[in-house]
């Protein structure tokens, strides 16, 4: 086993290990902790996002770090298919998950003189339905996906059009497959900056507003749903950076070389960033769960 490889299983099984313990821990505490509280209406969204995190974690990172670790391709054609499978719904899941939280918290922060504020009520309601219609709405996205993925390095994989996902094959990328997803990408992108906008600017005109009671002699404590909004601008931005990022490799790597197995490593290895470090940050910025980890001792295992 040459340095490079061993260097690279260490870093994806590192990477998916961290992240899929942060998820975990983040899921454990949003059904035991929040079980003797009343529920927050994003807590749905957020145990979705944790559990797409954790399933992205483990059929992307660790399938490389096996590769690498070991040196062999143990999945074969129906290992690859479940596995390509659940790496893409989660991934659009995980896409989901941050576009609701976004676009919820948008909507709760919105002054009652807005559109956005008829909605307001009535908008927890609609959590659970529209989680469960992710669900549905990537699973029949990604389900066409799967009929072209094989085994890797098998006879077929000097067919034209395909890519080589370093422990699988992706036969003749159907374009209609490519289309939909995008367009589910691209959408939701957009409702992100979308409402991640509105968010700074209904932001910048309650920072005004605080500055002006300052000066009177007040001293005003920050608002849970603006520490909340922080946390999703927070959240967003880094989905988003790490989304066109990834992007570019794989346009790189699609149009100018097709071979290159470095653009591959690199790419999985900025597409696991955001599902390892989304826990953290939102374990380190929700003050529940960081006064109840100080309280059991998890803290030193976490260092908030």
């Amino acid at each position: 086993m040459l340095l490079h490889e061993m260097t690279l299983g260490i870093i994806f099984l590192s990477q998916a290990g961290v992240g899929f313990l942060g998820n975990f821990f983040l899921s454990f505490y949003i059904f035991t902790f929040f079980t003797s509280h009343r529920p927050r209406p994003t807590d749905t969204i957020l145990a979705q996002l944790a559990l797409a995190n954790a399933i992205l974690l483990l059929s992307h990172g660790m399938p490389m770090a096996i590769l690498y670790l070991k040196k062999q391709y143990f999945l074969g054609n129906a290992g690859c298919k479940i596995v390509f499978f659940l790496r893409r719904v989660s991934r659009g899941l995980s896409m989901n998950s941050t576009c609701l939280l976004s676009i919820f918290q948008a909507v709760i922060i919105s002054p009652s003189s807005s559109r956005l504020a008829k909605i307001k009520v009535r908008t927890p309601k609609f959590i659970r339905s529209s989680c469960l219609f992710c669900w549905i709405l990537n699973i029949i996205i990604e389900i066409n996906g799967t009929a072209c993925i094989t085994g890797s390095r098998n006879s077929n994989n000097s067919h034209k059009g395909g890519v080589d996902l370093l422990y699988c094959y992706w036969e003749n990328v159907l374009a209609e497959f490519v289309i939909l997803s995008s367009f589910r990408d691209l959408l939701l992108v957009g409702c992100m900056v979308w409402a991640s906008n509105y968010m700074v600017f209904l932001l910048y005109g309650h920072h005004q507003r605080v500055q002006y009671i300052h000066s009177t002699s007040l001293s005003l404590k920050v608002s849970p749903d603006i520490r909340a909004t922080h946390t999703i601008l927070i959240l967003v931005g880094t989905f988003i950076f790490a989304y066109c990022v990834s992007c570019s490799f794989v346009l790189y790597k699609v149009y100018v070389i097709q071979t290159n197995f470095w653009v591959m490593n690199v790419t999985t290895f900025i597409t696991l960033c955001f599902p390892t470090i989304c826990p953290f940050l939102l374990i380190h910025r929700d003050t529940k769960i960081s006064s109840s980890c100080y309280a059991s001792q998890w803290s030193k295992c976490l260092y908030l």
